[in-house]
């Protein structure tokens, strides 16, 4: 194995922008522990990798955080450290609030939030053997600026805006950099995946974002971090102005409804 190339922790890998960004940082040279819960997808996707054999493809259930934290550890064990983590595992919840379910709402919040966090944690330990450590922590533009059938989606992704604002000056002292990223919709599989109770028409996705975009963006937050970085600026500005001038914001929304839905 190469001793000096970057070591990365990956969530969520197994396809979308988990995949993207693990096939880009394995073309940059980057050693990966890739992790997800379909476990033939994540040993596939390694096996196409450059220099297969220096990667790793852990079956994880990131909701369960012993699971978790064995496997992070596994991976830290492995590597010697981490230098980067991605916490990019998430699930989508396309419902009114009239329709939502409580085990779901459960389900959502165990996988886009709780994960987060007891990833953060189990991987502490490795981060602060690292060289120049990173932490991407993959968000949403509704994470600062809810959208409508999308309150619970929309909820657990700004938690992690919330999430990676705290860590941002908890981890400053340790020489740990955390940034989150803010795509907007993107073409993944989450729309196909993800509950929608009263079957609501999922968004036109001709537009949408390639998960290659967002994979790019986790590689030049790694090489330069900054704290908060937004694929579509347009949403940076609606997420201030709902804070400044929220019925402005609402009206400049509902302008919107007629020509796009949220990732």
């Amino acid at each position: 194995m190469s001793t000096t190339a970057r070591r990365a922790l990956v969530t969520g890998a197994s396809s979308g922008i988990g995949s993207a960004t693990a096939r880009l940082l394995a073309a940059e040279g980057y050693r990966l522990a890739l992790l997800a819960r379909r476990a033939e997808r994540l040993a596939e996707l390694a096996r196409e990798l450059p220099r297969s054999s220096e990667h790793l493809a852990l079956a994880c259930d990131v909701t369960d955080a012993a699971q978790l934290e064995r496997t992070v550890a596994r991976a830290g064990e492995a590597f010697g450290a981490i230098d980067l983590l991605v916490n990019n595992a998430g699930i989508g919840y396309r419902a009114r609030v009239e329709d939502l379910e409580a085990a779901a709402l459960e389900r959502l919040l165990a996988t886009n939030v709780s994960a987060v966090l007891m990833g953060c944690k189990a991987a502490l330990p490795w981060l602060k053997r690292g060289q120049r450590p990173v932490v991407v922590n993959v968000a949403s533009v509704v994470g600062r600026r809810g959208y409508p059938t999308q309150a619970a989606y929309a909820a657990s992704k700004a938690a992690v805006c919330s999430i990676g604002e705290s860590l941002r000056m908890e981890w400053r002292p340790l020489g740990i950099a955390v940034c989150t990223l803010n795509p907007t919709l993107t073409r993944t599989e989450i729309f196909a995946r993800q509950t929608n109770p009263a079957r609501l028409p999922d968004p036109d996705l001709g537009a949408a974002m390639d998960p290659a975009q967002v994979a790019r963006a986790v590689l030049e937050l790694d090489r330069r971090p900054e704290p908060e970085r937004f694929l579509a600026p347009k949403w940076r500005w609606l997420g201030a102005l709902s804070v400044l001038a929220p019925r402005l914001a609402d009206r400049a929304l509902a302008r919107r409804l007629g020509d796009s839905q949220q990732h």
